[in-house]
């Protein structure tokens, strides 16, 4: 496996407490560049306060770590393929940090799931990028994801939701468990994320996976870079395995070799499955293109040259649709172009464009 050259922070929770204002900063401080940072605010994209949450996450960067952060919003899966969709893919792929935080751990794994999301994750820390992974978004970066709401709240069967995987490129087979030492039930156990003891040990008889178990206001960080992983925060970081139970705690710089060692893939694995790509035809390209369109009208580069750009992706794709003979959906394309004030001249081999005489 190649060296991973970025950073990523794993928390616990307590993202915006000033325990771990040190771990945001430390990541940040590792980008050479001037920083270009994103949140992404799928986690908690279904909940009526995300305008809220996603402008304290805003103002909290602002005034605890320093820096600007934009939103690349992706709320729920049916913006997939469109064309701001596309627009927040690019501007991610472009960053060199990556916030994702609070919420529900099976619906940010869901939603991303069948996106191009778990990729760019991967790719962007792979060269150099760096993220900080809290709460809900934690809980998605192993082979599993615990569905903590369904468990804890509704009362569903312990089970495990198929993870991201993102850990893979730091050669980590687990799944992560934020909020690991939780003491909120007071008479009942809330620890592992507020399910238990008890029906973790249930779960892990039934389908086993290692655990990496972060403590609330506890930050693991690991420098792909350095090969080397620290602990910052409050509490300590916890690694379960068919041999036992490690704990790694803070003020101590380790060799990521070690948790390599401790996180490989059991012997009896049935959760190694092929990464899933995702494939777009024509139509969903074109979008792709008018997403990093609208990023350089954004970024204020040559209009007229992105407009025969822009016109030239609409004709090809109409040319490449009455191949197929679809010239039903080749008209709409032309009738489109015809509203703005264009005309096609189709010849043998190729069309060509100019503006209607008026």
């Amino acid at each position: 496996m190649s060296k991973v050259n970025g950073s990523i922070a794993i928390l616990g929770s307590g993202e915006t407490s000033p325990n771990l204002v040190s771990a945001h900063k430390q990541v940040v401080n590792n980008i050479k560049d001037e920083v270009n940072a994103y949140l992404i605010d799928t986690p908690f994209g279904f909940q009526e306060n995300a305008d809220e949450l996603t402008s304290k996450l805003k103002e909290f960067y602002k005034k605890s770590v320093n820096i600007e952060i934009n939103v690349a919003s992706f709320r729920n899966k049916k913006v997939i393929n469109s064309i701001n969709y596309f627009q927040m893919i690019e501007e991610l792929s472009n960053s060199n940090f990556i916030f994702a935080g609070p919420g529900s751990p099976s619906y940010a794994s869901k939603t991303w799931a069948d996106s191009e999301i778990p990729e760019l994750f991967k790719e962007h820390i792979n060269k150099g990028g760096v993220a900080v992974f809290s709460s809900a978004a934690a809980s998605t970066l192993g082979v599993k994801t615990l569905p903590v709401y369904e468990i804890y709240k509704v009362g569903t069967e312990p089970y495990w939701e198929k993870g991201l995987n993102i850990l893979d490129i730091f050669e980590l087979n687990c799944t992560v468990i934020p909020h690991f030492n939780n003491k909120e039930g007071g008479t009942h156990d809330t620890s592992f994320s507020y399910v238990g003891e008890k029906r973790i040990k249930a779960l892990l008889t039934k389908e086993f996976t290692n655990i990496l178990g972060i403590d609330e206001h506890t930050a693991l960080i690991i420098n792909g870079e350095k090969n080397s992983f620290e602990v910052i925060g409050i509490g300590n970081v916890t690694v379960l395995n068919p041999s036992g139970e490690t704990k790694f705690q803070k003020e101590n710089i380790y060799n990521l070799n070690e948790l390599k060692g401790l996180l490989t893939m059991p012997k009896k694995s049935i959760y190694k499955e092929k990464e899933k790509k995702v494939n777009l035809d024509e139509t969903s390209q074109l979008k792709k293109d008018i997403a990093k369109l609208r990023l350089e009208l954004k970024n204020e580069k040559n209009y007229s040259e992105i407009f025969n750009n822009l016109v030239h992706k609409l004709i090809s794709l109409r040319n490449s649709l009455r191949e197929k003979k679809s010239f039903e959906e080749a008209d709409e394309i032309r009738n489109l172009l015809d509203d703005l004030g264009i005309e096609l001249e189709d010849n043998k081999d190729s069309s060509s464009w100019s503006f209607k005489d008026q």
